[in-house]
């Protein structure tokens, strides 16, 4: 279970009343985390909580979620001091998330799977010869 802080959810409903200022309409949990920079994942579980204590509430229609403020006054009942424990755990997740993404980029932009591909169909073609030149044996037995 994530932990926040009063400040902490504070800083998170400024930046949804700033950016409703700003764009005119609900943000989504990515915006927040651009403004906030924080991570996409570790926003869309302090919105979650700040959701399940009626503070927020994470609205989803058709096209995308966005976050809304509910009961700006229920933050005075979390802690003034702590935090969320899981945040650094979500920033290792999105940095080993972005190097997959970059080794997955480099991996089509150098050609080597077309290559890696290439020798698979090869294979099978040689394996389709080899099975067509074996001389097909009678299942009944009459050779």
């Amino acid at each position: 279970m994530i932990k926040m802080t009063r400040n902490e959810a504070q800083l998170l409903l400024a930046g949804i009343r700033v950016l409703h200022h700003l764009n005119g309409r609900s943000p989504t949990p990515e915006e927040l985390a651009d403004l906030l920079q924080h991570s996409a994942s570790s926003v869309r579980l302090q919105l979650a909580f700040l959701d399940d204590l009626g503070v927020a509430a994470l609205v989803k229609s058709a096209f995308e979620t966005h976050a809304e403020i509910r009961d700006h006054l229920a933050v005075e009942e979390l802690p003034a001091e702590g935090g969320p424990e899981i945040s650094e755990d979500l920033r290792d997740f999105d940095r080993r998330k972005a190097e997959e993404a970059e080794k997955m980029s480099k991996l089509f932009e150098s050609g080597e799977h077309q290559e890696q591909q290439r020798q698979k169909m090869d294979r099978m073609g040689k394996d389709l010869e080899d099975f067509k030149k074996k001389k097909p044996v009678n299942p009944f037995g009459d050779d």
